[in-house]
């Protein structure tokens, strides 16, 4: 096992038990070579589907020969497809990552090296970004599950700080190829995610909001006179934590999070809440499982 794999909490255990399950799309997705996901566009796998004429660009290894001979003419023949996607994983890197015990980052990295890794053991294809105020790491879209190590070091190096903007999703969103977008972030921010939502799917991405919170963040465990930080700006905030103040942040945080839905749902997209102190294995296999996200 890589140091890197290690660092994401990557287990040999866990990683057999990824072998055995994947990460579904809810509609078709054209991808641009042979994969092993049903496509409604013809490909390459062994079920005969059709003929059609030759094109100059067109694979000359498809050339049905003898058709040609009986025809005169150059034609394809054309099998049912599976086609490959790209799954991308699109990871916070901000300030507020930082938080909780255990840290919303090391949860959500270790999310999205499991879930690349699942991509690549369906001979997808899977690349890892970070963002913050701009993109400050990526891949290029790799295949098969000896490339895991890669990304897994891209992982677990990327740089933290500074503040959310999904508007660099949106920027990039077209930089990746199309497939599975997964943005994972505590969503904590003023920054709204709809535009890098509606950019990925303009890009034909299928796109799955996965919220990170600290168990701190969920109930926090605070009373009296408490002064706060914003972690990204700075900014100080006193209050007294009575038990009238924590229902309120208790029902502001349900208010936040049904926001977040109403955006993945205009969207055609997905949501999920996890939290960073849940076993990556039970998060995976358990509460990703249960919410559809992988199966």
């Amino acid at each position: 096992m890589s140091d890197a794999a290690a660092l994401l909490g990557l287990t040999p255990e866990l990683l057999r038990s990824l072998d055995r399950i994947t990460l579904p799309s809810r509609r078709p997705i054209l991808g641009a070579i042979a994969g092993q996901r049903r496509s409604p566009r013809s490909g390459s796998s062994v079920e005969f589907a059709d003929f059609r004429s030759y094109v100059p660009g067109d694979d000359v290894r498809r050339i049905d020969w003898n058709a040609v001979a009986r025809l005169d003419r150059l034609v394809l023949r054309l099998y049912a497809g599976e086609e490959d996607v790209c799954v991308s994983c699109w990871v916070d890197t901000s300030t507020s990552m930082d938080f909780g015990e255990p840290s919303k980052a090391k949860c959500a990295r270790g999310v999205a090296g499991a879930l690349a890794y699942v991509a690549l053991c369906a001979e997808d294809r899977a690349a890892v970004m970070g963002f913050a105020a701009e993109i400050t790491a990526r891949t290029t879209a790799v295949r098969g599950r000896r490339a895991a190590p890669q990304l897994w070091s891209v992982l677990a190096a990327m740089p933290g700080g500074g503040a959310t903007d999904f508007g660099a999703v949106a920027r990039a969103a077209r930089r990746i190829p199309r497939g599975i977008a997964v943005i994972v972030s505590d969503f904590l921010t003023d920054s709204d995610p709809a535009p890098a939502v509606a950019a990925l799917r303009q890009a034909r991405h299928e796109v799955l909001l996965l919220q990170v919170l600290a168990p701190q963040e969920v109930e926090p465990q605070v009373r009296g006179d408490v002064r706060l930080r914003d972690a990204e700006t700075g900014a100080h905030v006193e209050i007294t934590a009575t038990t009238a103040v924590l229902d309120g942040y208790r029902a502001g945080l349900r208010g936040h999070q049904d926001r977040l839905r109403s955006v993945a749902h205009a969207h055609g997209a997905g949501f999920a809440t996890v939290r960073s102190d849940t076993p990556l294995r039970d998060l995976l296999l358990g509460d990703l499982r249960r919410a559809g996200v992988l199966r």
